[in-house]
């Protein structure tokens, strides 16, 4: 009987325990195919003309995903329409206005390994760009540092650059 209790009395924990969080939600690090594995891409900041680095970064929480990369300032994009579930490893963020706001799409490329590709679209059905990226709790690839030089968005006065 003590058993019986106590199995009843787990399975309550267990349910109130679940895990609500979506696949999509998490912090997400572009990564790009090096070889046989991947390698996180590190690049150089614009705010500073390219002395610190950084990765590109896909935060993902509820209905909002904050897109920060290196060449500006953080962006919000949330209050999506709908997020429209097309299969278990296949999610679209609809905005409500198609002309002020970008869709994404995430699609599990390798969910063992937690890679995914995130697409931005510009339209319902116009790709603007899709990168591939890893859920940075899983990530053990390695960071390679992007070549790249800001001088024609440098400001001229700049002393940093």
């Amino acid at each position: 009987m003590r058993k019986i209790i106590l199995l009843y009395l787990a399975s309550f924990i267990w349910a109130d325990g679940t895990d609500t969080k979506k696949p999509y939600e998490a912090t997400w690090l572009k990564i790009a195919k090096d070889g046989d594995s991947y390698v996180v891409l590190n690049y150089p900041s614009l705010r500073d003309c390219g002395k610190t680095k950084s990765p590109w970064i896909y935060r993902v929480k509820g209905d909002s995903i904050t897109l920060i990369v290196p060449s500006d300032a953080p962006l919000v994009f949330k209050d999506f329409d709908e997020i429209v579930k097309l299969s278990d490893s296949s999610y679209k963020f609809n905005p409500k206005d198609w002309n002020k706001r970008s869709g994404f799409r995430f699609d599990y490329i390798d969910k063992t390994n937690h890679i995914a590709k995130w697409i931005i679209y510009s339209y319902p059905d116009k790709i603007q760009d899709e990168f591939i990226f890893i859920d940075s709790l899983y990530n053990t690839f390695p960071m390679s540092e992007v070549e790249y030089i800001w001088e024609d968005e440098c400001d001229e006065g700049d002393e940093s650059c």
